[in-house]
């Protein structure tokens, strides 16, 4: 199953606050719409999950939903973020590093 790193939840945390989004809101991580798989990911900030979507929860609370057509690709990934500026972030994800 996809991790999300500390980093990783205190961006979404963060994005959740900004946007003044309801309590439950979180990351959602879904096929960029009318593209092909190879054409990567969509993320956004949701107020909720979708009804088929799985949802991951950090210990820090922040919330990632992953739409059903997604979850096996990100199995064994990270979800993470590289900053960019002083209050941006790229989220991105990787091969989950082997302990």
């Amino acid at each position: 199953m996809l991790t999300v790193t500390e980093a990783a939840a205190r961006a979404i945390n963060s994005l959740v606050t900004k946007n003044q989004m309801p309590e439950g809101a979180g990351l959602r991580i879904a096929p960029q719409s009318h593209t092909t798989r190879s054409e990567g990911l969509g993320l956004s900030i949701a107020a909720h999950p979708a009804d088929d979507d799985t949802v991951l929860e950090t210990h820090d609370g922040a919330k990632v939903f992953l739409a059903s057509n997604v979850v096996y690709d990100l199995h064994e990934q990270q979800l993470d973020v590289e900053p960019l500026g002083e209050e941006e972030v790229r989220f991105f994800v990787d091969r989950r590093p082997k302990d």
